[in-house]
């Protein structure tokens, strides 16, 4: 069933402007993703159906599907860079291997829990 604030001639507008049905359910997935993990809302949005803020913020024009090249990634990462001021992606950051019984009590001892037992 569709969103009563989703009619389809929207939706078909948005596909066109993405470049076709498939991109524009990409750039939704991950924009959806982006919303769902905290990211700012890009337009005044009332409506806690993030579907509705995700096609919204694509006919403000606040959001486009780049192509996947090397160019592209250098400016994502400089403008990413530029708010995080330069701190280290994750991917400079000394990992450690960890086990699910370690990350579960780890989880307990955050919420200032006693881990079950045998744990």
């Amino acid at each position: 069933m569709t969103h009563p604030n989703l009619q389809q001639a929207k939706l078909e507008g948005v596909y066109n402007d993405v470049g076709g049905i498939f991109k524009a359910t990409v750039l939704i997935q991950k924009r959806l993703r982006e919303l769902n993990r905290g990211a700012k809302r890009l337009v005044e949005e009332q409506d806690k159906n993030t579907i509705v803020t995700v096609i919204r913020e694509i006919e403000a024009q606040r959001l486009d599907l780049l192509p996947d090249t090397d160019e592209n990634r250098e400016a994502v990462r400089a403008e990413l860079e530029g708010f995080t001021g330069g701190a280290p992606r994750p991917s400079e950051v000394e990992a450690t291997t960890t086990n699910e019984d370690e990350l579960e009590r780890r989880i307990f001892m955050a919420l200032n829990k006693q881990p079950p037992a045998g744990r």
